[in-house]
């Protein structure tokens, strides 16, 4: 399991309206709701917002990397904001960020350092980003991220945890 498979059209917003810091993470934490993820929208995003406090996740040029892991997150998930207007996100850089992927996972698991890992070298590696800032749809973001794992020869010995009893 790849990036790629963490991923699901509806877990992606494109060009969705200017929102503060808080509101895009619960903009993008409300899909893993209804998708089955998470069982509580204010707990998770109440946990992400509490790892902003701690240190800014805006990780410069522009990207975000908001992530935590809580109780009432059922499996790894990963979310994509590419809202219309750059965000204020208190970067390192103290730019606007155009870009969020959002992490969470399960309190009790381990992957997220390796999710997080898997993001950056995609992201800095070749030009996902700008294909990214360019993806008319959430279906092309998947492919986009799909092609670059394969050029990167990311493959199924470097997966993350899909399921809470797997054991990875």
């Amino acid at each position: 399991m790849g990036l790629a498979d963490l991923l699901r059209p509806e877990f992606i917003q494109i060009d969705g309206p200017p929102l503060s810091k808080e509101g895009i993470i619960r903009a993008l934490v409300e899909p893993l709701a209804t998708g089955g993820f998470i069982e509580g929208v204010s707990q998770v995003t109440r946990a992400l917002m509490e790892r902003e406090r701690v240190m800014s996740t805006g990780v410069g040029e522009g990207v975000a990397l908001p992530h935590a892991q809580c109780r009432a997150v059922k499996r790894f998930a990963v979310a994509i904001g590419r809202p219309k207007e750059p965000i204020d996100f208190q970067a390192l850089d103290n730019m606007p960020v155009q870009l969020i992927f959002l992490i969470v996972g399960p309190e009790d698991r381990t992957g997220l350092m390796r999710i997080l890992t898997r993001i950056s070298r995609l992201l800095y590696t070749g030009n996902l980003q700008k294909k990214i800032l360019k993806a008319p749809t959430p279906e092309a973001v998947i492919e986009l991220v799909a092609s670059e794992e394969a050029k990167l020869g990311c493959d199924s010995s470097s997966t993350f945890p899909d399921e809470p009893g797997s054991s990875s």
